[in-house]
């Protein structure tokens, strides 16, 4: 097993902090972490501190920056977080308290093409429910209480073409189908998107029980397209080698790191190794032994160096969604099956 080591626990940004006059924007609220102190803050209270009220690729862009410019990190990372969940923003030479979850991305993570929920009360006029709908684009509308707590049901195409009420005079109650299922927000996207096709979409509830949020199987067409779905694969397959990889001691696995850092001062273990040094431990039978792969080590080793090739393809954006040449398509093959693999290994 890892060798002890001192683990920092973060201090929480409460309510009374952020209503304080001294927190006002994030390099605030950034200047307050440092090395031993780091801190925890809801995502969206970070996200607003940033001004904004919703994450994309430039909110994430410019909050990253901000981390950088400060040598700071975000754990989990911003586009993989719970939207109403918490995050850490610490120096990453800091040992955190371990978190044993590795859901690969919460549904509330998956953004949309739209930045708020669309949807209407039980009174909106039919006229006004068909004028948002092709307006927005969109092809499901749920009918919801004031307080958005209470799904009615949702108004989509089919339920509109199976209504056999006049639209000159009908409204939303008139026009919705059942209600389907609901989501938390923090359930693992992956295990739903099976429902998201069956059904065509997923809508998901706010902590406070709100329903905030709706993910669609064009969404999901458009994110897969996209390579979204190797990216949330390659999350998993390192989350899973990290927490393996640390059933070893510390000296064990700095014995594997590049010539070049195995004098690294502080080594929190397979944290702070690249994917090429977990497949050098990973050819040790002692750290083979200890991660509990019961299977056959030369096959696991190659997926996993096919896995490193597609990683450095990813973060390098040298693959497009529509331009793949067959290896590149056979060496994300690799990512499922390395996957596979790895989820059979029990963590606990």
């Amino acid at each position: 097993m890892a060798q002890d080591r001192m683990i920092v626990t973060p201090q929480a940004f409460t309510e009374e902090i952020c209503g304080s006059d001294e927190i006002r924007s994030l390099p605030d609220f950034l200047d307050r972490v440092g090395r031993g102190t780091p801190w925890s803050i809801p995502l969206e209270r970070l996200i607003r501190l940033n001004g904004n009220t919703r994450r994309g690729k430039v909110v994430n862009q410019q909050i990253e920056s901000q981390l950088r410019q400060r040598g700071l990190v975000c754990t989990p990372a911003i586009e993989m977080a719970d939207y109403y969940g918490v995050v850490v923003i610490s120096d990453p030479r800091d040992e955190l308290p371990r978190v044993e979850s590795v859901a690969s991305l919460p549904i509330s993570a998956f953004r949309s093409e739209l930045p708020n929920l669309i949807c209407c009360g039980r009174e909106m006029t039919a006229r006004k429910v068909q004028t948002l709908m092709i307006s927005y684009d969109i092809s499901q509308v749920p009918v919801l209480s004031q307080d958005k707590k209470n799904l009615y049901g949702v108004i989509t195409w089919k339920s509109i073409a199976q209504s056999r009420a006049d639209m000159s005079n009908a409204n939303a109650s008139d026009l919705m189908g059942s209600a389907g299922h609901v989501a938390s927000s923090a359930e693992d996207f992956l295990n739903l998107v099976q429902t998201i096709i069956q059904y065509e979409y997923m809508l998901y509830r706010a902590p406070d029980g709100r329903i905030d949020g709706i993910v669609t199987a064009s969404d999901l067409a458009q994110a897969f397209n996209d390579s979204a779905g190797v990216f949330i694969q390659l999350h998993e397959v390192e989350n899973r080698l990290r927490i393996l990889l640390d059933r070893s001691s510390i000296p064990s696995l700095r014995a594997h790191l590049d010539p070049k850092r195995r004098e690294l001062k502080l080594f929190r273990g397979a944290t702070d190794m690249t994917f090429g040094e977990y497949l050098s431990a990973l050819r040790d039978p002692d750290i083979w032994a200890a991660t509990g792969i019961d299977l056959d080590q030369d096959v696991c080793l190659k997926l996993l160096g096919q896995v490193r090739e597609v990683r450095n393809d990813v973060m390098h954006f040298s693959s497009g969604g529509d331009d793949k040449t067959d290896a590149q398509r056979d060496y994300e093959e690799a990512v499922g099956r390395a996957l596979r693999i790895l989820r059979a290994v029990p963590l606990s």
